[in-house]
């Protein structure tokens, strides 16, 4: 595919890495000696330029693409490049990153064709809610296809360790990654899961609450008072979407005009902490230490888990560092602290992974992007109806059928029924060899 991509800041770099190795990418973007430093690392074809001006798009090369994806800083500089850009190329699709969640409610963007929205910030946020609902999990994440649920939990319990993968699963629930040593593991049943390993579970929330619970004797069993750290946009998004769950909610923020704003958004719902004081202190002067979980929104994943390492201290049960850059992930997950992706990170992977979807076949990225998981839905029209299940020739991935809420064992001859859902689990290196697979079912 031909793919534009505004902005060359970290979101427009990783993805124009990524998508160069099997697609023709131009990086617009207005820092001439930016672009010189990324053309010597990623092949892309460098336009230097100024996305909200119509002149920028008629310096491209061709007067047609398959994608343009607009990832500036600006929300605004975003919307008119998606705009402009029409006036001087073909474009099939849109992409476009936008930090307001304001626009995800107007009908503002309901005016632009073929245009697909992310908003990386009430991602966040949503991922926060659903480990309000499964707080002794690691981290969830929903399929739009099926109620089945990826949830990864830590394994901290001398009761559940030295354990055979088996012994943990059921016909409502699987196993389809481990995470140990900074390393994923596609296990077979007959692997031992050990003190420490980060397991990904397959299944639906009820069933896996069950088994999840029980793993890491440390997490708490229900989330009644939170502590973020953090009042900016995204500590704001957070609060505001989890204000509705009955919760207890601190927000500590040492910008007194960050904490004003915060206050006119939240209202009631939230008490807002305006401190300068050294942090130690106010888990003693603000009763922080009856927090449940914290949450730690800093731009500079330094300081999440410096902030993640003093809750510890104080008792903390549950903390989460938002991770910004991946290189800090490993460390995080070393450290025994709950990572959930940040706003640049979030609008990366929702981006490839729209890309790598259809209507039918979606993927989702976990540990920490060292994993990747299809699901495919077989629909009334789909050819492979009443085929034979195809055989994975490798022993990188978990290949599950789920049919009627339930699994059927990987390894017996599968007749492929309507509805069936279609799952399979591997390494991320492996990613376009699984997407072939499951595409050709």
């Amino acid at each position: 595919m031909d793919i534009i991509i505004a902005g060359a800041g970290k979101v427009g770099f990783e993805l124009a890495r990524s998508l160069s190795n099997s697609h023709q990418v131009i990086l617009i973007d207005q820092n001439e000696s930016a672009l010189e430093r990324l053309g010597e690392l990623v092949d892309i074809y460098p336009v230097v330029g100024n996305i909200e001006d119509p002149a920028t798009f008629a310096k491209l090369p061709d007067s047609q693409a398959d994608i343009f994806i607009a990832v500036t800083d600006s929300d605004e500089a975003n919307l008119l490049a998606t705009l402009l850009v029409d006036d001087k190329v073909a474009i099939k699709r849109k992409i476009i990153r936008l930090k307001n969640s304001y626009f995800a409610k107007s009908s503002l963007l309901n005016n632009l064709e073929n245009l697909h929205s992310v908003f990386p910030y009430q991602l966040v946020a949503d991922t926060m809610k659903l480990l309000m609902k499964y707080p002794e999990a690691n981290n969830v994440k929903e399929f739009t296809n099926t109620n089945m649920k990826l949830i990864s939990a830590k394994v901290n319990n001398i009761d559940h360790e030295e354990k055979f993968v088996g012994l943990f699963e059921n016909k409502s629930l699987k196993i389809v990654a481990l995470e140990r040593d900074k390393e994923m593991i596609i296990p077979d049943r007959e692997d031992m899961v050990l003190h420490g390993d980060l397991i990904y579970f397959l299944g639906s929330g009820e069933v896996l609450k069950k088994i999840y619970a029980e793993l890491d004797i440390g997490m708490p069993h229900q989330i009644k008072n939170v502590v973020i750290f953090g009042a900016d946009r995204l500590g704001v998004e957070i609060a505001n979407a989890i204000s509705s769950d009955n919760l207890s909610i601190k927000m500590i923020e040492k910008d007194l005009a960050l904490c004003e704003r915060a206050s006119e958004i939240l209202q009631d719902r939230a008490l807002i902490i305006n401190s300068h004081y050294d942090e130690t202190i106010l888990y003693s002067e603000e009763n922080l230490v009856d927090a449940d979980i914290m949450i730690s929104t800093d731009r500079q994943d330094e300081s999440n888990i410096i902030r993640a390492l003093q809750a510890q201290e104080n008792g903390i049960k549950k903390i989460i560092a938002i991770n910004n850059e991946k290189k800090y992930y490993p460390l995080m997950h070393q450290l025994g602290i709950a990572v959930a992706r940040g706003p640049q990170t979030n609008a990366y992977y929702s981006i490839l992974e729209y890309l790598s979807a259809s209507e039918t076949t979606l993927p989702k990225h976990f540990c920490g992007g060292k994993g990747v998981i299809y699901s495919k839905k077989i629909t009334n029209d789909d050819r492979s109806i009443g085929k034979l299940l195809p055989n994975w020739a490798h022993d990188d991935a978990i290949i599950l059928v789920e049919r009627d809420k339930y699994f059927i064992p990987y390894g017996e001859t599968i007749t492929i029924h309507e509805n069936d859902i279609i799952y399979i689990s591997t390494k991320s290196e492996n990613e376009e060899k699984a997407k072939r697979w499951i595409e050709s079912l």
